[in-house]
């Protein structure tokens, strides 16, 4: 193998280090190219890094990795996404123009190293034949929002992280919080300045709003019709409890059947990093050699797939394929469906009520179903604080296998003309422990309707995409709220409740008996 060290010269002037790993060989080869905002500032392990990409180099390709703007040993300041189409569509040219290039590329990575590729595929490259980009949605709303609510760990705690990442000199007031009131200050009270990519975020909290269709610094429109516009074959993957399992899906959803026909979607059972849960280690035998290693070898799979034809073990075009967790075993379908049968549960008897009080530290619910940072987690017991009502269903009769989006529809009452209602369902399988499924978030005047303090109303949540398999005597668990750490609190007024400088306290209600919980099963 040889490796070169260089740095790549973009339209405005700077200089981004690239790494090249080639076979040893003279000759004409295709380019994997991957792009990481998640690298040091300290000299690369050239050789480290070389080894983890040799199965590349052995299978006849060039490995390009290259640091973004702004991050480890690159040039100029880090916004994330701002510069990714740009610099992208600039290290193609420069591929193009290398002696070993035969005139073929292909496109890899995960999570943001996913959207540095999306940022420009709808510009459709003739040379770029393949892409394998794993556990990311292009919907920068889906990214940042849920029903309204800000995503904390996403485009929150995470964002703090990157933005001007090498910039040290820039002073941070690590005590202010996404927490705080009102969330739209936030920047200000962090950096000290405007921050415009975070305050156009926090701005529109509506899916609806015609800003996240606009070229506004953050509304990410380049990124959205990735997929819709392009026409080469893309392998996307996410896991049952990935950050973007929901989005994942729903990018599948958006493609017709004739784009459809030359990508493939993969769902396993893990998280955003492909880590199981310490419970599910039965499940890696799936994956055999680790799955770090098995998503490497999928993306090479997938490639040569494009180029010779040959089988890909790990994905099927034009098809889903997906994991169902306690069946332990992998099935091929169009698309995760919702399954045909529709079991609909009941909450219980009774009105149950709590205090909100926004102030107060959030409920910790550990993990997340699908839609933020933690992956599966074992939960606490049943009621385990006094704003967290706990549900405990009858005892599954017969073996359910649940496909798709379960569904909660709750009948609340507040005493506030807005408040918010969090949801999270869980299941013991016998051993005392509860594993979590699936989590929503909404707030009462979500769907633009007023509320009237008091009065009852319907609310309901459709979960991200699962499954998995409920067999006889488990006992599905259903926990309500008024907040998690996984998302901004609510400051339980009406009108745009994140300007909101003084919160209220809330007194919540659910009606159990007009309650219930929809499962999605196959007949």
């Amino acid at each position: 193998m040889k490796t070169s060290e260089l740095f790549v010269t973009m339209r405005d002037g700077a200089r981004l280090y690239t790494l090249v790993m080639a076979p040893a060989e003279t000759g004409k080869f295709p380019a994997v190219i991957e792009r990481s905002p998640y690298v040091g500032e300290d000299p690369p392990d050239v050789q480290g890094i070389a080894e983890d990409f040799r199965n590349d180099v052995s299978r006849g390709y060039v490995f390009v990795f290259q640091h973004c703007r702004g991050c480890g040993r690159s040039e100029g300041d880090f916004f994330p996404y701002e510069a990714e189409r740009a610099d992208g569509l600039d290290l193609l040219d420069w591929v193009r123009s290398q002696p070993w290039y035969n005139g073929e590329i292909f496109l890899e990575g995960s999570s943001y190293l996913a959207s540095v590729h999306f940022a420009y595929l709808d510009t459709n490259p003739p040379d770029v034949k393949g892409a394998a980009l794993f556990v990311q949605d292009v919907d920068r709303y889906r990214i940042v929002y849920r029903n309204g609510f800000f995503k904390v760990g996403l485009h929150g705690s995470w964002f703090i992280g990157q933005y001007l990442k090498k910039r040290h000199d820039i002073v941070r007031n690590e005590s202010a919080s996404y927490y705080d009131f009102p969330l739209n200050g936030f920047a200000r009270r962090f950096w000290g300045e405007d921050v415009p990519i975070v305050d156009n975020l926090v701005a529109h909290p509506r899916a609806d709003d015609p800003f996240w269709l606009s070229r506004e610094t953050g509304s990410g429109v380049d990124y959205r019709d990735a997929l819709v516009k392009s026409t080469l074959p893309v392998f996307l993957r996410t896991g049952l409890y990935d950050i973007y399992t929901e989005g994942v899906c729903d990018m599948w959803r958006e493609m017709s059947a004739a784009r459809r026909a030359n990508c493939a979607l993969a769902i396993d059972a893990y998280d955003h990093g492909g880590r199981p849960a310490d419970w599910m280690a039965g499940t890696r035998a799936s994956f055999p050699g680790g799955e770090r290693a098995a998503r490497r070898a999928n993306v090479l799979d997938w490639f040569d797939h494009v180029r010779f034809g040959r089988p890909c073990p790990g994905a099927a075009p034009g098809r889903t394929r997906y994991y169902a967790l306690w069946e332990n075993a992998w099935h091929e379908d169009d698309e995760l469906a919702d399954g045909p049968r529709a079991i609909e549960l009941p909450l219980g008897s009774g009105t149950h009520g709590w205090t909100y009080d926004p102030t107060r530290p959030l409920p910790d619910f550990p993990g997340s179903g699908g839609l933020c940072f933690g992956g599966m987690r074992l939960q606490p017991p049943p009621g385990f604080r006094d704003d967290v009502v706990s549900f405990l269903l009858p005892p599954v009769g017969e073996t359910v296998d649940v496909r798709g989006r379960m569904e909660a529809r709750l009948r609340v009452t507040s005493d506030c003309e807005d408040s918010s209602f969090y949801v999270r369902v869980s299941v013991d399988k016998g051993d005392g422990n509860w594993y979590l499924l699936r989590d929503d978030i909404t707030s009462l005047r979500a769907d633009g309707s007023a509320y009237a303090p008091g009065t009852r109303k319907d609310l309901a949540f459709r979960f991200a995409d699962h499954a998995f398999r409920l067999e006889r005597g488990d006992v599905l668990r259903v926990d309500v709220a008024s907040a998690s750490t996984d998302f901004a609190p609510h400051p339980n007024v009406a009108g745009d409740a994140f300007a909101a400088t003084t919160p209220r306290i809330a007194h919540n209600a659910v009606d159990a008996a007009a309650s219930v919980l929809v499962l999605h099963a196959l007949a």
